[in-house]
């Protein structure tokens, strides 16, 4: 998936979790961090593809995860996930539990939209076994676009049910 389908993603799962699961009012600099923990969680698994929007914020680090894992490996995987959760746990900072609860929905996010692609990704990485959904998209195709905008839907009802309930 395209960077602009991810985003929408980390936003849209981002609307789901705060409408159904976070049960406490948060403030607008509560809004800001939990969202945007979710737009970069979104992009962080692509730090694999040095040609990525991550990765091309961290030229060497994503060259020498490129080089020793390859795309769509360790950055896909549960593995990944845990990661983010152990370093993440040991944030002591104003927001330090919005940061991780909105990384890690982001990069969810961006897992499940890569398991909708052609080439699905490597889930219990270093098992090298793909895992992709039965339906799936070429990325950049007219598929890609049907989700993207599903997403935009979708978010804008999730939205719409925290703002009126």
């Amino acid at each position: 998936m395209e960077g602009k389908t991810h985003l929408m993603g980390g936003l849209c799962i981002g609307a789901a979790a705060h409408s159904y699961y976070i049960t406490e009012l948060l403030t607008v600099p509560e809004l800001f961090v939990f969202y945007g923990s979710c737009l970069f969680g979104a992009l962080l698994p692509d730090i694999c593809h040095p040609g990525s929007w991550t990765g091309r914020k961290a030229k060497l680090l994503s060259k020498n995860i490129s080089r020793f894992f390859g795309h769509r490996t360790i950055t896909h995987s549960i593995l990944f996930l845990i990661l983010i959760y152990w370093l993440t746990s040991s944030f002591t900072f104003m927001f330090d539990e919005i940061v991780q609860t909105g990384l890690l929905v982001g990069v969810a996010s961006h897992l499940v939209l890569d398991a909708l692609t052609v080439r699905g990704i490597q889930l219990f990485y270093p098992i090298p076994t793909r895992v992709r959904f039965p339906l799936y998209f070429k990325t950049a195709s007219k598929g890609e676009s049907v989700v993207n905008s599903s997403l935009i839907l979708l978010t804008l009802f999730f939205v719409y049910k925290q703002m009126f309930s």
